[in-house]
């Protein structure tokens, strides 16, 4: 089950950094370098079609692990219920004699306690992966912050070309090849 909280965490990742970008386009007008290299165009609604799949595709994974990750929970919890009921059948049995055997047979209908709980296995993996993958995290929250820094930085530029004088973007054009 590991992969499989593996990649609902990448997927929740993934589908965080597209919402940003969706948010960036929608309210701000500007578009993420990556989401624009990847439509070839700059136009709002390809660009939110596009997006909008993507978070579609994002968020039908997540279910698709979230129920995966329900039905190996059940399985789990069902095996373990068995080993339960086969030890305590089998330490009933051997304790026992041959006079109290209908009563062992009868106590063994009742399901003895799961030794852990299952949730709580499934959040201890879960968050050991979280752990596992901090850096693609990390990676996440860079490519929304670098999508903001150029967002603010296109801005300046246009407030730039709005303010400025001739002989400014003349110098601009002259520094420009130089600072990169």
């Amino acid at each position: 089950s590991a992969p499989i909280y593996d990649e609902q965490i990448r997927a929740e990742y993934e589908l965080q950094v597209l919402r940003n970008y969706k948010k960036l386009g929608k309210e701000y007008k500007h578009w993420a370098k990556e989401v624009v290299q990847r439509t070839k165009k700059r136009d709002d609604n390809v660009n939110i079609c596009f997006i909008e799949k993507k978070i579609n595709q994002l968020s039908s994974t997540i279910l698709q692990t979230r129920a995966t990750i329900s039905r190996l929970q059940i399985e789990f919890g069902d095996y373990w219920t068995q080993i339960a009921l086969h030890k305590k059948y089998v330490k009933n049995s051997r304790t026992t004699d041959s006079n109290t055997t209908a009563s062992a047979s009868s106590a063994t209908t009742a399901i003895p306690r799961i030794s852990f709980d299952i949730d709580q296995f499934g959040k201890l993996l879960s968050n050991y992966i979280e752990d596992c993958i901090q850096h693609l995290k990390k990676m996440c929250d860079r490519r929304i912050l670098l999508a903001k820094a150029r967002m603010e930085e296109y801005k300046a530029l246009e407030d730039f070309e709005q303010v400025s004088t001739a002989s400014h973007k003349i110098i601009h054009l002259v520094v420009k090849p130089k600072m990169k």
